[in-house]
């Protein structure tokens, strides 16, 4: 399986009702919550189908509040013009705002380290030893980050300033626990440039 490429969501206005809807078959995951600004070129959301996953962006023109959202934020099997999301009208100051501070990735971060897959997340390499995640922590390409067991067997993760995260970043905030069972997607932990 591929890295997630760009995939345009599906728009559909109704009235006042905007609705993001699934430009294909597959399993979505990555749902951003409720009450969050969506702002075109946003990433919300990744779309896994059995040759690829695609990283699931808004449309141009579209601004709004997400207001419901369809399918769980976990893997949830979707098909082609499901709805996504229905957004409510925002007013255009919060808009702009939103979009000059760029796309929020689930946990609110501007910029967060997902997981590439499913399994469970380790921050360490073994009992005793330092965690590679530690809030401060420096990275550039190819620095250790974590573990992810899938199976009994261990992947070692390391930094890819990939998808909009800087070359070189520090350690804001780690999001998920030591040895805690971690969806496709999901934050891991939060970075600021250095």
């Amino acid at each position: 399986m591929s890295d997630a490429d760009p995939t345009l969501l599906i728009l559909r206005v109704q009235g006042e009702r905007t609705q993001l809807l699934s430009p294909g078959v597959g399993m979505f995951s990555g749902a951003l919550p409720l009450g969050t600004i969506v702002s075109p070129g946003q990433s919300v959301g990744v779309l896994a189908t059995l040759e690829k996953r695609a990283r699931l962006v808004v449309p141009d023109g579209v601004h709004g509040l997400v207001s419901s959202a369809q399918p769980a934020r976990k893997r949830a099997p979707v098909g082609y013009g499901d709805v996504l999301y229905e957004l409510t009208a925002v007013d255009s100051a919060s808009a702009a705002a939103s979009t000059q501070s760029g796309p929020k990735h689930e946990s609110g971060a501007d910029l967060a380290v997902r997981s590439p897959q499913s399994g469970r997340f380790y921050h360490r390499s073994g009992p005793g030893e330092p965690s590679m995640c530690e809030p401060g922590r420096e990275l550039e390409l190819g620095t250790p980050i974590g573990l992810i067991e899938v199976m009994k067997t261990f992947t070692q993760l390391v930094y890819r300033p990939e998808r909009g995260l800087p070359a070189r970043a520090r350690i804001v905030r780690v999001q998920a626990r030591d040895a805690s069972d971690v969806e496709e997607g999901a934050v891991l932990f939060e970075v600021a440039p250095r």
